[in-house]
C-alpha cells in the first residue's frame, strides 16, 4: 500500500500519469534489416550540421525545415540506393517542437513542427524505410532542441512535470505510427545527465553533464517510460545506455530494467567482445550506435571502423542483436555530397548480399580479432 500511495501522489503532483496503465496488447518487434544507420539528423542541403534544429519551421528562429527537407529526401534516396539498410535511428528532439516558458517549461507544441514531422514518417514511409525515434537529447547546451537538465535538479516541479505533459501528448499523436520500430526515450541518460561516462559539469564545452546521481536519472528515466506505456500502450520504448551494458563485466540491469522494452547498446570499440545478449538482458536488443573508438576519432578512421562493423554485423544474430545500426555523422558512412561510400558504408552495403549482387563488393575486411585468444560471441562474462 505504501508504494502505491507513493505512486498516487505523484501522479497527482505531476498531473500526468505516472504508475501503471491496464496492460494492452503489444504489437510485435520487427525490424525490416539486421543492418542500418544511426543517422541522427538531416544536415542542410550544403551539407551544413543543425542538429535538433532540423524540424523547426514557423517561429522566426533557428528554422532549418525548409533546407533540411530536401537533404531528408535526398540522404533516404541515396540509403535505397546503396542497400545501407531500412532501419534509422532519428534524433527528434521534442523541445525543438516545445512553445518553451523560462520559469514552467513545456507550454504546448508549436504545430508546424509537428506537421514537419508528421511530413518526415511521410517520406520514410514512401522509402520503405523504418525509425528509431529519439525522443530527448542533452549533448549540445546551446541547441535548441537540447533538454533542459535543470528540470531535474529537485528546484523546477512544474518544469519537470511539463516534460512529462509533452512526451504523454506527443506519443498519443504519433506513439503507434507504423513508421516507427521503437522509441528511445532519453538517448545515453546516465552519460548525459548522470556520473556514469565521467563527462565534466556546465558551464564547460560541450559534452557536459549535470552529473545527477543514479537514482535522479533512473526515476526519470522510469517516469518517462511510464508515461509513455499509457501513451502508447501498444509501441516498444527503451532508453539507450552507453555506460553500464556493454563495457561492465556484470551490467547493472536495475538501471533499466523496470524502464524498457528493448535494449539500445552503443558501441564505440576497437576491439568489440560481443556476448549473448538475448541470455544476459532477457529482452530484444539492438546495437543502436556502432562504430570504432570515439577517443582520438577512431571511428572516423577508414581503415578501423569498416573491420569493427563487419565484425557486429556478422556476429550479431549469434549475439542475439535484432540490429546493428552503424554510426554515420561526420561522412563516416558516405560523403557529404552523397558520391561515394566510404570504406564503412561499403560494408554496410555488401552486407547480406548474395550471388551477382556482390559483384560490386571487395572481399571482406580481414577477419577482427577482437580480444587476444577469443573471437566471436562469448556465453557471458567479462567485457
Amino acid at each position: 500500500m505504501a508504494g502505491d500511495s507513493l505512486e498516487s501522489a505523484r501522479d497527482s503532483l505531476f498531473g500526468v500519469r505516472t504508475s501503471g496503465c491496464a496492460p494492452a496488447p503489444q504489437r510485435p518487434l520487427t525490424f525490416p534489416t539486421l543492418k542500418g544507420l544511426n543517422y541522427g539528423t538531416p544536415p542542410t542541403a550544403t551539407g551544413q550540421y543543425v542538429g535538433l534544429e532540423w524540424l523547426r519551421s514557423g517561429t522566426g528562429v533557428e528554422d532549418k525545415w525548409p533546407d533540411t527537407r530536401n537533404a531528408l529526401v535526398k540522404d533516404l534516396d541515396f540509403i535505397e540506393q546503396h542497400d545501407l539498410g531500412r532501419v534509422l535511428r532519428v534524433f527528434i528532439g521534442l523541445d525543438q517542437l516545445m512553445v518553451w516558458d523560462k520559469l514552467r517549461g513545456f507550454a504546448g507544441f508549436n504545430e508546424s513542427g509537428l506537421s514537419n514531422f508528421e511530413t518526415t514518417l511521410e517520406v520514410f514511409q514512401a522509402h520503405s524505410m523504418k525509425i528509431i525515434g529519439v525522443l530527448y537529447d542533452q549533448e549540445e547546451v546551446g541547441n535548441l532542441g537540447n533538454f533542459h537538465f535543470d528540470a531535474l535538479d529537485g528546484s523546477h516541479a512544474a518544469m519537470r512535470a511539463g516534460y512529462l505533459r509533452a512526451t504523454r501528448l506527443f506519443l498519443q499523436r504519433f506513439g503507434s505510427s507504423p513508421e516507427v520500430i521503437g522509441w528511445d526515450l532519453f538517448n545515453e541518460a546516465y552519460n548525459s545527465l548522470g556520473r556514469d561516462g565521467g563527462l565534466p559539469m556546465p558551464p564547460t564545452a560541450d559534452p557536459v553533464s549535470p552529473n545527477y546521481p543514479g537514482p535522479i536519472v533512473h526515476d526519470w528515466i522510469r517516469d518517462l517510460y511510464q508515461v509513455a506505456k499509457c501513451a502508447a500502450p501498444g509501441a516498444w520504448f527503451t532508453a539507450s545506455d552507453t555506460t553500464e551494458l556493454y563495457w561492465k563485466a556484470i551490467p547493472d540491469v536495475g538501471k533499466y530494467d523496470d524502464s524498457v522494452d528493448f535494449y539500445d547498446i552503443h558501441v564505440y570499440d576497437d576491439h568489440p567482445k560481443l556476448r549473448n545478449w538475448r541470455a544476459i538482458l532477457k529482452k530484444p536488443t539492438i546495437l543502436g550506435e556502432a562504430a570504432a573508438s570515439t577517443e582520438g576519432n577512431h571511428y572516423q578512421d577508414q581503415t578501423t571502423n569498416p573491420r569493427v562493423i563487419s565484425y557486429l554485423l556478422e556476429h550479431a544474430s549469434q549475439a542475439g542483436l535484432s540490429a546493428v545500426l552503424a554510426h554515420s555523422a561526420d561522412n563516416n558512412i558516405y560523403r557529404a555530397d552523397r558520391g561515394t561510400l566510404t570504406p564503412s558504408g561499403l560494408v554496410v552495403s555488401c552486407f547480406g548480399r548474395k550471388g551477382a549482387n556482390r559483384a560490386s563488393c571487395p572481399g571482406s575486411p580481414s577477419a577482427l580479432r577482437p580480444n587476444p585468444g577469443a573471437a566471436g560471441v562469448r556465453a557471458g562474462g567479462g567485457a
